[in-house]
């Protein structure tokens, strides 16, 4: 009788902790090509959950741009536009649900 109030705490815990959503792994499903612009850059959602997806340009500590997309369900892809860019090196940092989730240095030329 003794295992049966554990068997019980087991099959809560088990219930609870199976009816949580599980957080996409976004450092893995996120990307942009190529690291090396001229103009644009593809940016790349492989995650399935619709977002808003807020990214930062950075160059030298200081924000270039700051603009927040809506992905939408399913994976996506853009292209953007960096043209307005000046020659040197920078990073685009992924921010999503308030939390920085992946940061990419790249060069444009």
């Amino acid at each position: 009788m003794k295992k049966f109030p554990i068997f019980i705490a087991f099959l809560f815990v088990s219930l609870v902790y199976g009816q949580q959503n599980t957080v996409s792994n976004y450092e893995t499903t996120i990307s942009m090509e190529p690291l090396e612009v001229v103009s644009s850059a593809i940016l790349s959602f492989e995650f399935t959950e619709s977002k808003t997806v807020k990214y930062v340009i950075i160059s030298r500590n200081s924000n270039v741009l700051t603009k927040e997309i809506s992905k939408s369900e399913g994976p996506q892809v853009m292209k953007t536009d960096f043209s307005f860019l000046e020659n040197g090196l920078y990073e685009i940092r992924f921010i999503i649900d308030g939390s920085e989730v992946k940061t990419i240095p790249f060069k444009k030329i």
